[in-house]
């Protein structure tokens, strides 16, 4: 079997992006993705989410990450909540409830689990784990792999870079093709050729 991959936020955006891409690698993985709604996430899927194995979970809710994140190898969270208002008392899935609590929940339930490593985007207590921050510039629904994709650190970039390309740095980290621990910025540039990501070997590791 392949390298069992949990992706959280598979339904759509970048996590069903990377959920398409690791299943368009065929054997090298097994995806698995962590859902509230499987029937939702099977259809953004499309005809492929017959190849997923959809685990019932609820990022909110820490009770029911650490049974999904047993015995997984990499971990690709992408969830994120709007803001806005809320009628009161239904405050579960805004920013603070998702975006920061929930993404500690599933990092705190993958140590417990003892996953091998996970991409995380706002926790970094754990060094049990390896880490990639991968930070996109504005996000477009076009065709990914048409342009180069530039890669960054410093936070200094302005740009933006299609969902699908995101998609690709993540499988990308999956692989360990940059060193562990990194934070950086992805953006599109026409300028340069597509389907080189050599430099991410290059990146400099995060001072914790």
């Amino acid at each position: 079997m392949g390298l069992k991959v949990l992706v959280v936020g598979a339904s759509s955006g970048i996590g069903l992006e990377v959920t398409k891409a690791l299943i368009k690698a065929g054997s090298k993985y097994e995806v698995f993705a962590l859902v509230r709604n499987q029937e939702k996430a099977s259809k953004a899927i499309g005809a492929d989410a017959s190849v997923v194995k959809f685990i019932h979970g609820d990022i909110t809710k820490k009770e029911s990450l650490v049974a999904a994140c047993r015995e997984m190898e990499a971990l690709v969270c992408s969830v994120g909540a709007q803001a806005g208002w809320r009628l009161p008392g239904c405050d579960q899935y805004t920013p603070k409830y998702v975006d920061y609590i929930g993404v500690k929940n599933l990092i705190e339930a993958a140590v417990e689990a003892r996953a091998e490593k996970a991409l995380r985007e706002a926790f970094k207590e754990h060094d049990e784990l390896a880490y990639y921050i991968v930070r996109p510039g504005g996000l477009n629904n076009k065709e990914g792999g048409q342009h180069g994709i530039v890669v960054e650190q410093g936070d200094t970039g302005m740009g933006s870079i299609t969902r699908q390309d995101v998609a690709t740095v993540c499988v990308a980290c999956i692989n360990e093709e940059s060193p562990p621990n990194v934070t950086f910025e992805i953006l599109n540039d026409s300028k340069s050729p597509p389907g080189d990501l050599k430099v991410l070997s290059t990146l400099v590791p995060d001072s914790l």
